[in-house]
């Protein structure tokens, strides 16, 4: 493809060696990814190629079980959050028990995914491993904080372990910890978020590349396992419940990712 021959391989290399040389600013690895595509064709000729390439995926998202936060959401007031707040929350004995209804759905669906996405938070690692035995085997987990919750200064819930403890927690699974690079995640503009929000431009840019990146991998069958802000962005949705599956909207996802390649600051 493209005016120099590049290939889809080469988009793809582009995009995954930019993910691995971290993403703690997310404008400036929006704008270096953009200016690096416009080198191999233009953005233009680009989008096409996407919205193609994204009708022949089969893309389905699990949104994580009840976690700990979500009962003492709904249980506190929001100017209380410092009761709820509380970091990295684990799935609840409910959370456990909705997963089996998750691994029925995924029975029906009778997908063979070939690559499974997961949050880096331990409400998504736990709902994973909860329907492990469900998937197919040859399946590529791949550990990404490109679809991690939304993150405030304000929530703990959000933030999540060190990269070396999750690394050391999971080091004899089949988690693919290779497209997270960065020891603390949770940044904007390269520095920890203990006094601002990421910001809703910054979530989209990043989601808008993670589909960017589900566009150009070689698979056909994709499964999220990601969080309600994550889908609902990706989907322009009302939301998902806890332990749901659903599978994504094409056209939806070409929006999202077409809005990143347009947006200029």
């Amino acid at each position: 493809m493209g005016n120099k021959g590049y290939s889809d391989n080469d988009i793809l290399s582009l995009i995954e060696s930019s993910i691995k040389q971290g993403n703690a600013d997310i404008e400036k690895f929006h704008e270096n990814l953009l200016s690096n595509l416009n080198k191999i064709d233009k953005i233009k000729n680009i989008k096409a190629i996407i919205e193609k390439k994204l009708s022949e995926k089969n893309i389905y998202f699990i949104r994580h079980a009840e976690s700990e936060h979500n009962v003492l959401e709904a249980k506190y007031a929001y100017d209380e959050f410092e009761k709820w707040n509380i970091q990295d929350p684990k799935l609840t004995e409910n959370g456990i028990e909705q997963t089996k209804s998750t691994s029925a759905k995924l029975k029906n669906f009778n997908i063979h995914f070939d690559t499974v996405f997961v949050s880096p938070l331990t409400r998504a690692i736990q709902t994973y491993f909860l329907i492990e035995k469900d998937l197919n085997n040859d399946a590529k987990i791949i550990v990404t904080d490109f679809i991690k919750e939304v993150v405030s200064s304000q929530l703990d819930k959000n933030k999540g372990k060190k990269l070396s403890l999750l690394k050391e927690e999971y080091k004899n699974t089949k988690l693919d910890f290779q497209y997270m690079t960065k020891e603390i995640w949770w940044y904007n503009l390269g520095k920890e978020i203990d006094k601002e929000s990421e910001g809703q431009t910054n979530f989209l840019l990043r989601l808008g590349i993670f589909i960017l990146w589900m566009a150009f991998r070689p698979e056909k069958n994709m499964l999220l396992i990601s969080h309600s802000h994550v889908f609902v962005n990706m989907q322009e949705s009302y939301g998902i419940r806890n332990a749901d599956v659903v599978k994504m909207n094409n056209n939806s996802l070409f929006e999202n990712v077409k809005w990143m390649l347009d947006y200029s600051d």
